[in-house]
């Protein structure tokens, strides 16, 4: 029998704290399941700021489609985050539940960092 390992799905990813001036910036494994994945999240965020940054309920997971790229699409449940694993650029934003704004020309650290990987 053959050994045959998943290719790792990775994206780039970008959290915003509620002040819209702390963020956290990098490249992450998409796990297997969103369960999986959200806790990844929590890990990075806890090592970059602390466990008490670190409560999940605390903030929301987005995407950026790429044919829409004004736009933050919603991960809300498991067959939407298995769909964004299949697309071919991914960029994962997470946001602090205390911003209002979807549209990433209004979040200027999400703008600037979305020109600068999605070249």
């Amino acid at each position: 029998m053959q050994n045959i390992q998943p290719s790792e799905v990775t994206a780039n990813f970008f959290v915003l704290f509620k002040d819209e001036d702390v963020a956290i910036d990098g490249w992450i494994s998409l796990e297997e399941t969103l369960p999986k994945f959200i806790s990844l999240l929590q890990e990075e965020i806890e090592y970059c700021w602390g466990a008490e940054y670190a409560n999940m309920s605390d903030y929301l997971i987005f995407y950026i489609d790429l044919d829409e790229k004004n736009n933050l699409k919603e991960i809300t449940d498991e067959l939407i985050y298995q769909k964004v694993r299949v697309l071919k650029e991914i960029f994962i934003v997470v946001l602090h539940k205390d911003i209002e704004y979807r549209i990433i020309e209004n979040l200027p650290l999400v703008f600037e960092w979305f020109m600068l990987y999605s070249q």
